[in-house]
């Protein structure tokens, strides 16, 4: 008897143990209040993956969404409005200048998206907003653009106090967002962080022009001159560039190696190249266009080196900057000279018809002995 009010005395520390524990170790509630006036750390990321990306100013449409809020009074419209958030490109110092020495890192800032942009009214409800980034019709070139949609939702509640006064808080959503029944019930659909909530992309291309000489009566220390010129996409105009800068050049020509050439389809831009030399431009948006013509090699037999991803005709390659299974890889514009020929090896005979001629004049002097001889015996 004795023993097994032990046992139950243990059993019931123990149940008693497990609550107290369960208690002190569970989750704090995810919910905290949210003041009406602080910054909600709604961020855009601007991710520079290749290359160095232009400035660029995105801006996010604001929209309050009746069928998924559940308000304390129906007179309440909600806020339409529209968030610019100025964004450049990411530079060592973090300014808004185009640095074409730039690191590929993200450059981050918020909205500033605040609860008391919206008026919300006292009294305890919840309220939807969608957000999202209005997308250009004509998109900077490299930049990829963030479509998603997210849902803040603000829930609306009376103080500790009761005395008329309210506190906030704010979740976001991505776009499965559905709100519960009612206004006690728990909403379905992922939350999202705030400084996960949007991300855009910049990303460009390297090319390399080469040069390479071959052929018996080549002559291997000769340089070439070459005209390169920048074209800009389809639908797109010179300002949305950066620029295409010159990062490696071994080559004859002074002062090429840093510069930053115009993508504006009509500037040339004049190289010249020798064996095994090149030239390595950077910051080359998908859809920019490389043109490079050779204008000093008539006496050569003009030929594309076997990985140029470009197309040749009379003596100028066109290369365009394009996407391999969803990426820009390197693109590669080689020249090859090359010229051939028969050297000078002195007189070469065809052996039968001089033979035939040499025989006539024997046979010639022959006749011309045999006739003098005849001659003196008479």
């Amino acid at each position: 008897m004795k023993l097994k009010k032990f046992f139950a005395g243990v059993l019931a520390a123990a149940m008693m143990l497990t609550v107290g524990a369960t208690a002190a170790f569970a989750t704090a509630p995810e919910y905290t209040t949210t003041p009406d006036n602080v910054d909600l750390g709604i961020m855009k990321n601007y991710k520079v993956e290749k290359g160095t990306a232009p400035k660029e100013d995105f801006t996010f449409s604001v929209t309050y969404v009746p069928v998924k809020s559940k308000p304390y009074t129906t007179a309440y419209t909600g806020y339409d409005g529209t968030y610019t958030q100025p964004v450049a490109s990411k530079t060592a110092t973090a300014s808004f200048k185009n640095d074409m020495d730039a690191k590929a890192e993200n450059y981050q800032e918020s909205l500033g998206i605040k609860i008391s942009d919206f008026s919300l009214p006292k009294g305890p409800g919840k309220y939807c907003f969608e957000i999202k980034e209005n997308v250009p019709t004509n998109k900077t070139p490299g930049v990829t653009y963030d479509e998603t949609i997210r849902y803040l939702v603000i829930t609306v509640a009376n103080n500790d106090a009761l005395d008329g006064g309210c506190v906030y808080f704010a979740q976001l959503y991505d776009d499965t967002y559905a709100p519960a029944n009612s206004i006690m019930g728990k909403a379905t659909g992922t939350k999202v962080t705030g400084d996960n909530a949007f991300t855009n992309t910049y990303t460009a291309n390297n090319v390399v022009i080469s040069k390479d000489i071959k052929g018996s009566l080549s002559d291997l220390a000769a340089k070439f001159t070459f005209k390169v010129k920048l074209t800009y996409a389809n639908g797109k105009n010179a300002t949305q560039y950066v620029g295409a800068k010159v990062t490696e050049y071994d080559g004859v020509t002074e002062g090429v190696k840093g510069l930053v050439w115009a993508i504006d389809g009509t500037t040339e831009h004049e190289i010249s190249l020798g064996r095994n030399q090149s030239i390595t431009l950077t910051n080359l948006p998908e859809g920019v266009t490389v043109t490079v013509e050779e204008t000093d090699g008539g006496e050569y037999t003009v030929t594309k080196s076997d990985d140029t991803t470009g197309t040749l005709e009379n003596s100028t390659i066109t290369a365009t900057i394009s996407k391999v299974n969803d990426a820009l890889v390197d693109g590669k514009i080689g020249f090859i000279n090359t010229k051939e020929g028969t050297p000078d090896m002195g007189v070469v005979l065809d052996n039968a018809p001089y033979i035939a001629m040499l025989a006539i004049v024997a046979i010639g002097g022959v006749v011309l002995m045999l006739n003098k001889r005849r001659r003196d015996e008479e």
